[in-house]
């Protein structure tokens, strides 16, 4: 009696199929990176406002790549240094040629020229020593590279004119020496996948996301301005708040307490 054998075709297909998977994550990396070469571009040519718009572009594609590569199964080691070497190009030489394009080129061209490239130097430090940490946090060790290029880009978006007088020079060198250095520090970030608005009432938490969304779409340049750079300082307020009031910031231990099992699960 004949047995009747099973297709291997249907598993072909899905063995291909997998394998292409893993060019989706990619492609959007790729498309990231694309944002910040156009924004490197955007500023040698003077175009500052549509430097910043392709740089937030990257932002959103950076913050989607990761996580279409874990809907997709397709995670790799290869997708990991790959998005660390883009975020490289989008988030720190993009915004260091950015920003000396705007502010120093012209009254700090030499120190300018140090300042901006310790964006790049510092976010890339900043990456690597997050590629090898192996401890589970709920949150950052230094503030994260995105958020340096949102600090020092919103600021840029806000003002698009180049700075003209020297006083303003110095001031955003010193600041940008501060994002970079910030980038390199051991001092604590929140992270926002495991920041919690309220006590789980969700009508409070869709109000304030309503909220937060007005704001944005009719005073967008003022908001992020506020919220990018008060989270970059965000790391002074809850380190020293720690240690100076610790009962009074005994509320937010939550928030830097090591990862939990099933926090570990649902981002794998």
């Amino acid at each position: 009696m004949d047995t009747e054998r099973p297709n291997p075709r249907p598993r072909l297909v899905r063995g291909k199929l997998q394998g292409k998977m893993f060019l989706i994550p990619s492609l959007v990396t790729v498309l990231s990176n694309f944002c910040g070469f156009l924004a490197i571009i955007s500023a040698v040519t003077g175009h500052f406002e549509y430097a910043v718009k392709a740089i937030a572009v990257a932002f959103i594609l950076a913050g989607l790549d990761g996580r279409v590569a874990r809907r997709l199964n397709a995670t790799s080691e290869f997708g990991r240094e790959f998005d660390s070497l883009s975020d490289v190009v989008a988030f720190g030489v993009a915004p260091a040629v950015l920003v000396y394009m705007w502010a120093f080129q012209n009254i700090a061209d030499e120190f300018g020229l140090v300042i901006s490239f310790s964006l790049v130097a510092c976010g890339a430090t900043r990456l690597a020593r997050f590629n090898i940490d192996t401890a589970h946090r709920q949150h950052f060790v230094g503030l994260p590279i995105p958020a340096a290029a949102g600090a020092v880009c919103s600021i840029i978006y806000m003002l698009p004119e180049p700075l003209s007088t020297a006083g303003a020079v110095y001031m955003m060198l010193g600041y940008t020496a501060l994002i970079a250095g910030l980038m390199v520090s051991t001092l604590p970030f929140f992270s926002v996948k495991h920041l919690r608005l309220t006590d789980g009432n969700p009508r409070m938490n869709i109000a304030i996301l309503a909220a937060a969304v007005a704001l944005v779409w009719y005073q967008h340049k003022i908001v992020l301005l506020l919220v990018l750079n008060l989270y970059a300082m965000s790391g002074f307020f809850f380190y020293f708040g720690s240690r100076l009031a610790p009962n009074l910031f005994a509320r937010f231990n939550s928030m830097f307490a090591p990862a939990s099992e099933e926090q570990e699960a649902a981002e794998a």
